[in-house]
């Protein structure tokens, strides 16, 4: 099989199966690089050990991901997921540690000239790129294919990092050692919050975590066909909908979400917020976050539209 049908059928592969297979890809890659960096600390001391260690835990954060996928057992996700965001926090303490030596050591930081510390810069900028589309695309498709995401996510903002150390070793006539240890250290702790936010966000999670069912309390309301009742209306994050079934005068259903409508834009708008993703993810990223942790308002609204339809919430100890 040529290059060229590779292409072909991994384009035609939909996103869960891209996922799963750059993810294995991603896996065997940064086995290589720890036993590589594991013979440099040989040599060249523990530092090397250090970065090594820090391949180990983005590889096993991300082998828990794929095996969470091929087995789909949800009896162990609990488990599984708390030991992704684990190993992302090791991951983002061991790089903190690593780059604070650049603060208290003189260390010499590697001198890179233009050309490559342009390259370095265009390809961590990609690299984000590519890791902030995923976390949009892995919207709705579970917990596991959004883990993935956000561990490249992780993987790129290090990224960003050697592009800063890149560029500044040739732009600058002034030791820079201590603004790459801060900056190193800044990008190892939100890699550290990354990895609680996938700790706790099952917990907080509106989807497809309460089965929701209604019964009609005003017989002459009832509806007949099933509903999709829209609970948020945003212009920069996705919508969350009740979609509900009829059974007699009873309407069962879950919440779920939507897609996230910027890909709705102006395609210039689209261009300019693309352009500009690298400084706009961080703030866009503290609204979702805040969004998401207001979830719990969502039942709220939901049981306020049913009633309003003639529909009463089921407790849960009256539906069983």
């Amino acid at each position: 099989m040529n290059i060229k049908s590779l292409i072909n059928k991994y384009r035609s592969f939909s996103f869960e199966q891209k996922t799963v297979f750059t993810a294995k890809f991603s896996i065997f890659s940064n086995a290589f690089f720890a036993f590589a960096k594991f013979i440099l600390a040989i040599f060249n001391g523990v530092f090397f050990f250090v970065a090594g260690v820090l391949n180990i835990f983005m590889m096993i954060a991300k082998l828990e991901c794929y095996l969470g996928i091929k087995k789909n057992n949800k009896e162990d996700f609990k488990q599984r997921n708390f030991l992704i965001g684990l190993f992302l926090i090791f991951a983002g303490l061991q790089y903190a540690i690593y780059m604070s030596r650049l603060i208290y050591s003189d260390v010499e930081v590697m001198d890179y000239n233009m050309i490559m510390g342009i390259s370095i810069a265009c390809i961590s900028f990609v690299e984000l790129g590519f890791a902030i589309k995923g976390i949009f695309n892995a919207s709705g498709k579970g917990h596991y294919y959004r883990n993935i995401k956000l561990i490249n996510l992780a993987s790129a903002f290090t990224a960003i990092v050697l592009t800063e150390v890149a560029l500044m070793s040739f732009a600058s006539t002034v030791d820079t050692r201590l603004i790459d240890g801060l900056f190193g250290v800044v990008v190892g702790f939100i890699n550290v919050l990354i990895g609680i936010f996938i700790i706790v966000a099952p917990k907080v999670s509106v989807v497809d975590r309460e089965y929701n069912e209604f019964k009609a309390i005003d017989k002459n309301a009832l509806l007949k066909d099933d509903i999709k009742i829209k609970l948020t209306n945003s212009k920069f994050y996705a919508d969350f909908y009740f979609e509900g079934k009829i059974e007699n005068d009873y309407i069962k259903g879950h919440i779920v979400k939507g897609k996230t409508p910027i890909w709705g834009w102006n395609i210039y708008l689209l261009i300019l917020v693309i352009t500009l993703s690298e400084i706009l993810i961080f703030p866009y990223a503290i609204g979702a976050l805040v969004n998401y942790f207001k979830g719990n308002k969502l039942f709220v609204t939901l049981d306020s539209k049913m009633l309003e339809l003639g529909y009463k919430k089921v407790k849960e100890e009256e539906s069983c």
